[in-house]
């Protein structure tokens, strides 16, 4: 029961989420939007369900812009894992990005960095590369989309992961459901990183 009253409280957030930014709150994903994302290592193989899936469509129709949870579980032999979180998700034809992942780095990437697996750093903006590992099979492509806004604004911040690839893009932080309070929060940090690269792109076309 405690659950249920938990997860009701956060979809009423999320209504009012919807209500305050011209959204619809489609809660189940009877549309597909799980199949546009299953070639996304997030997605990929795995079962999982999309909840309070919230749209934004802009008056254009190009852009589509979606916020939903997402429960997976994930088996490791004998034991199972269960993940939930926040996802921020953007299909829009004003991006045209490489096909690209970035992720917090690790002391794994670390190790693999050392024996020349792949890494895209900058030396301009060291704090960067230290945070983030940055890979993606067209290097060139990456390093002229991620210009000095994109990496100034993720050298003062942490945590977050991106994916993306052509009009598609999501962001969220690994394993994290955000707090009901800050779901507005998280939308505006969502769209800003949008903007980011839409602007990243328009600049340059």
């Amino acid at each position: 029961m405690f659950g249920s009253k938990k997860e009701e409280s956060r979809q009423v957030k999320y209504q009012y989420l919807c209500a305050a930014n011209n959204m619809e709150y489609l809660g189940e994903d009877s549309f597909g939007v799980k199949s546009l994302l299953k070639y996304f290592e997030l997605f990929k193989s795995r079962r999982g369900k999309i909840r309070n899936l919230s749209q934004l469509k802009l008056s254009t129709m190009e852009e589509e812009i979606h916020m939903f949870d997402f429960k997976y579980t994930v088996s490791t032999g004998k034991t199972y894992h269960i993940f939930d979180q926040t996802v921020f998700f953007v299909n829009s034809k004003n991006l045209g990005l490489p096909e690209f992942s970035m992720k917090p780095e690790s002391i794994g990437h670390k190790i693999a960095a050392y024996f020349g697996w792949e890494d895209i750093d900058f030396e301009a903006y060291p704090s960067f590369s230290e945070k983030y590992h940055l890979s993606g099979e067209h290097e060139e492509f990456i390093r002229h989309t991620f210009d000095d806004k994109i990496l100034k604004f993720f050298s003062k911040t942490s945590g977050w992961t991106i994916e993306a690839a052509n009009y598609y893009l999501i962001f969220y932080a690994h394993s994290s459901l955000v707090p009901e309070n800050i779901l507005p929060d998280f939308f505006r940090l969502g769209m800003g990183v949008y903007d980011l690269f839409k602007d990243e792109v328009m600049e340059k076309s």
